[in-house]
């Protein structure tokens, strides 16, 4: 048999209520159809998970998946997929960090977690050799301190532990898995769903490497990129500021989200900034496994009422949960809640969602504090914000309420409350106001996870330099294409599809989004190719890669038929089409139905699927080498039978 390269070749399959643990062979073929990461674990999860299971209930699996880059000298990424309990639909996210690196030194791609425990359990993986171990001295502990724990036991400071702090064992809906301290596999309930198999962790040890095919080429093409990248305007702020200076530079643009999506301008907000950040509490820079770009930091507060809050980990997205989008500009409560996050599991942008709404209710009088355990809740209050995050993560009081996220808090409610919710496909939206943005907003509304920007954001939309707006254009086929108020039909639907493609690329493959053209550094679809032909020794064009992304995503929108989703679901919500914007350069914005709606009829045409459905037509599939999945949707008369 040849060689592995890339990939390792195995896939761990373990049982919980049986308490087995089984080593399954990688197929090559299956390897190179789905590639790895977001595309094999989706492909398993679509094989192994009947239409409407229970979320939290034994049938559901999670799904652990690195991608040839992962260990590599461009990523340590991995990927956990799984039905989410926050949608019903697809649940599935990315992170970096160290975890998965260390999951392919010890032996592994993928990991398929089945069935639930009876008693708190975790998995310990050391290099190939595999255990169910005892986890009752962990369960109650947050994830700093299981890490600390999981490598005093084992004497190894290198041990890279994947778990879930006390929101995923209380099954708080959007609770998340952390791993590296802050790097979390967030969004969509992947720590809910963990914490409902009573699996409080994954540990991973490895020294088994990983064989590159042409290690001299790819260290020539890892060189030639990083060379590229330092010359784009992007290497002149990205890797010194990371995701924190997206506040001020979003400002400008009116996309910050305020005060639960009011409007896109805050006073104070010169105090919360990316730079404001840099100069006052960031102490040393921070990379995942892999990473030129360095854009994580560790950070100190050194003085005033939250003196000694330090930690590391901080992107725009707990600036604005924390911060804009709950009227708060004391950097310092939002460095400490970012912390509470981090220990407790909880998905940042859920957590200051489900806070914001609240403030929201509170202040509209839909709720009162007879609701809120006699605490009144105003906005810019900081303290609230952290004693909201405990009783939150403990199902405590209120926080029982806010632990179900945004929507369905809103329906538990009730009283307006359902109005006062952003959301897609019941995801609320990780912090970039899309009203005045359509082809962001078609981003947001076809992502088969719901609304974020992770999936595809059509970013040459608001991109300002000349050189990257024509080329855009040029590339769509329409000048409509950078013109942020336009419902183009055409061009931004391909533009979207386009982005889509990069990004479940980047998934699949494990390298970050941030050092691609996703964020302006140049290294595009071609190149991600190339970098996979010298790491695995089979050709990887760009031709070829599209296919293999239509492939998944096509999966991925099946998955979410099977499981009810309908055209209306790839639609705006309400209040993003009725409710104008309240303030900032684009006050006034909202999203027209009927316009939104003939562009998102372009998309489908230029996707493959049926205008009037948004289902893939059978062709699609066919032609995508799926016509099992096919034969699925024709059984439940969602397509038509045949080709």
């Amino acid at each position: 048999m040849a060689e592995w390269c890339g990939w390792v070749g195995r896939i761990l399959d373990v049982d919980l209520s049986r308490g087995t643990i089984k080593e399954l062979p990688l197929d090559r073929r299956f390897a190179e159809t789905y590639l790895g990461g977001r595309g094999i674990n989706m492909r398993l999860l679509y094989d192994n998970v009947k239409p409407g299971i229970d979320p939290l209930g034994p049938e559901n699996v999670l799904l652990i998946g690195t991608g040839p880059l992962t260990g590599t000298a461009v990523g340590g990424r991995c990927q956990v997929t799984t039905k989410s309990p926050m949608t019903g639909l697809l649940g599935d996210s990315n992170a970096g960090g160290f975890f998965g690196a260390s999951l392919k030194y010890a032996g592994f791609d993928h990991v398929i977690v089945r069935g639930q425990s009876r008693t708190p359990v975790y998995l310990w993986i050391d290099d190939g050799r595999v255990e169910i171990r005892d986890a009752g001295e962990l369960w109650g502990q947050d994830t700093w301190r299981i890490t600390d724990m999981i490598r005093q036991r084992e004497r190894d400071e290198n041990i890279q532990v994947m778990g879930i702090g006390q929101a995923g064992e209380n099954q708080v809906r959007f609770a998340c898995i952390i791993n590296s301290i802050s790097r979390a596999n967030g969004r969509t309930g992947t720590g809910a769903v963990m914490g409902s198999k009573r699996l409080k962790a994954i540990a991973a040890r490895g020294r088994r490497g990983i064989k590159i095919a042409d290690p001299r080429t790819f260290k020539d093409l890892v060189w030639q990129f990083m060379n590229g990248a330092r010359k784009s305007p992007t290497f002149e702020w990205y890797p010194k500021y990371g995701t924190p200076i997206l506040t001020e530079v979003k400002e400008k643009m009116g996309t910050v989200p305020v005060k639960n999506w009011a409007g896109s301008e805050l006073p104070g907000t010169e105090n919360i900034t990316g730079k404001a950040f840099y100069e006052r509490y960031a102490v040393k820079h921070r990379a995942c496994h892999g990473c030129w770009a360095h854009c994580d930091h560790y950070y100190t507060v050194k003085d005033g009422p939250w003196k000694g809050t330090a930690g590391p980990g901080l992107e725009y997205e707990s600036v604005n949960a924390f911060g804009s989008r709950c009227g708060n500009t004391d950097f310092g409560s939002i460095l400490a809640a970012n912390n509470l996050a981090n220990q407790y599991g909880l998905d940042v942008v859920s957590a200051g969602g489900a806070i914001a709404l609240a403030m929201d209710l509170y202040e509209r009088g839909i709720i009162t504090e007879a609701d809120t355990d006699g605490v009144p809740l105003r906005w810019g209050d900081g303290q609230l914000i952290v004693d909201l995050l405990h009783k939150m993560a403990r199902r405590e009081g209120f926080g029982d309420i806010l632990a179900e996220g945004p929507y369905w808090m809103a329906q538990r409610i009730g009283r307006g409350a359902p109005a006062r919710v952003m959301h897609n496909k019941k995801l609320d939206p990780t912090a970039v106001e899309i009203r005045g943005y359509k082809g962001y907003a078609l981003s947001y509304t076809t992502s088969t996870r719901g609304a974020d920007h992770l999936r595809g954001l059509l970013k040459t939309e608001a991109m300002g330099h000349a050189h990257i707006r024509a080329e855009a254009q040029k590339k769509f086929g329409s000048a409509g294409v950078t013109d942020p108020g336009a419902y183009d039909p055409e061009g931004k639907p391909r533009g979207v599809q386009w982005y889509q493609h990069l990004s479940l690329i980047a998934d699949m493959a494990e390298i970050c989004k941030f050092n691609t053209f996703w964020v302006g550094f140049p290294i595009y679809i071609e190149d991600i190719g190339k970098m996979l032909t010298a790491v695995t020794g089979v050709e990887f064009t760009e031709q070829q890669l599209v296919e293999v992304a239509e492939r998944v995503f096509n999966i991925e929108k099946a998955y979410n038929i099977r499981e009810g989703f309908t055209r209306e679901d790839d639609m705006p919500c309400e209040r993003q089409m009725t409710e104008p914007l309240g303030s900032g350069p684009l006050k006034g914005e909202y999203l027209d139905r009927e316009k939104f709606a003939r562009m998102l009829e372009g998309y489908y045409r230029i996707t493959g699927g049926d205008p009037t459905t948004g289902f893939p037509l059978p062709e699609t599939l066919h032609r995508l080498g799926l016509p099992d999945v096919a034969a699925d949707l024709a059984a439940l008369g969602k397509i038509p039978k045949g080709r």
